[in-house]
Parts: structure tokens; sequence; C-alpha cells
């Protein structure tokens, strides 16, 4: 059955999983299934509702709205790897690893990422996207890593763009190896932060890990690891 991971910044802070015709409530109120307890959500925010045909997000009328992939929503079906925004938290919903999937899903959501940091070119990823950049600060949204080699910095060819004091033309590169990703810096006063800590040369991407550059910090993830 489906799982919802809970995530408030870089920190995973628990996992619910989904039953077939049930239904897992989100909110403030503590006896919701997924407590949050945070002003901004309200006591009673959002549903996930195991239906026929498949699983759907439901607002209830929220003070502050639910946003699916940087989307607001009033109902939506649920993909593999969306991701689900409500006050400062984040919700990813996801199967497990070979588990059985509706035939009819959804078209994915045309979405650009938007930053105040900067700007990027690509749209959301869809569910068969493994590895992307979760927006955690300077923006909202999830960069796919499809390339073999994303660049970050200043210049305008780069892949993602961001401003700021001793941010380098080119600041860093993740690239895609034959075993996971890896971070390199290029060039720039200010070097990028991989989990609070000044990047030297490279650095082999964990799960979770956090990359600061500018004013905007983005986070690693694999899809599929979250689910297995």
């Amino acid at each position: 059955m489906p799982v919802v991971q809970l995530q408030y910044k870089d920190r995973v802070i628990s996992r619910h999983r989904v039953e077939p015709g049930g239904s897992l409530t989100i909110g403030r109120h503590p006896e919701s299934d997924v407590v949050i307890d945070n002003a901004a959500v309200s006591g009673k925010h959002a549903k996930i509702d195991g239906l026929e045909g498949g699983y759907f997000i439901t607002d209830l009328k929220s003070t502050n709205g639910t946003f699916l992939n940087s989307i607001m929503i009033t109902t939506s079906q649920l993909r593999h790897g969306d991701s689900i925004v409500i006050g400062r938290h984040r919700l990813i919903f996801g199967y497990a690893k070979g588990e059985a999937r509706p035939e009819k899903e959804r078209a994915p959501l045309d979405k650009t990422v938007v930053m105040d940091a900067g700007r990027h070119r690509t749209s959301v990823p869809s569910a068969d996207v493994n590895a992307y950049l979760s927006v955690l600060k300077g923006g909202s949204g999830e960069i796919p890593l499809t390339k073999k080699v994303t660049k970050v910095g200043k210049d305008p060819v780069c892949d993602i763009v961001v401003s700021g004091f001793g941010v380098g033309k080119v600041s860093f590169t993740i690239s895609k190896m034959p075993k996971g990703f890896q971070v390199n810096y290029i060039s720039g006063f200010k070097r990028p932060k991989v989990n609070g800590e000044p990047l030297k040369t490279s650095l082999k991407l964990r799960e979770f890990d956090t990359v600061d550059i500018g004013a905007m910090r983005i986070q690693f993830v694999y899809r599929e690891s979250l689910f297995m």
C-alpha cells in the first residue's frame, strides 16, 4: 500500500501507510492521522482517500490551502512521487517498489518551478524521474535530475540560475554517476554548503542531503528509495 512521508525542511518526521478504501486525515487537530502542529495548518486541513481507481488528496476548506506540486488544489489524484505542501511541511506520496499502481493516473501537472533566488527551465518531474532536487528555501517545487551534469550558478546558461553575493558563474554541478549522484564545487567566492558545511571539492550525495547557495536551499531526494 502507498506511503506518505512527512517532512519539515530537511528532516523526515514520520511515515504513514494509506489503506486501500481508507482515509488518512491531515491537520493540526490531535485526532488527525497525520498531526502537523503549526499555526499555518487548519485543524482539519486535508485528507487522502483510497478510492476505486487510485488515491486522491482533498483540501477540507483550509485557511491557507493545500498545494500539490506547487499548485493549489481542491481535489486531485495522486501519482507516485507527488509533493504535497501544507503550511511549512511537505508530504511525499509514493507506492512501494513493485507495488501495482492505477492503470490510469492523471497527466503530470505542468508547473514551472518558481524561485525567488533565480529561475529554472525545467517543469515538475514526472513519476518516471528517480532523483530530483526539492526546493526548501528561496522558491518552491521540484527539479528533476535528468541530465548527466546539472549546472548551478549566476550564468544565464546554467540549468539553475541563482543570484547572490559571491556566487560563481557556475558555482557547482551535480553529476549523474554510475551509482548515484555527486556534487562538485566549480567557482565563486561563496562556496555551496552541503548539510551546513562548505563544499571543498566533490562529495557523493546521500538521501536528504541539503545544498545551500545564495538565498536558495535544495534537498536531494531519490523517489524510489523513499518507498522500498
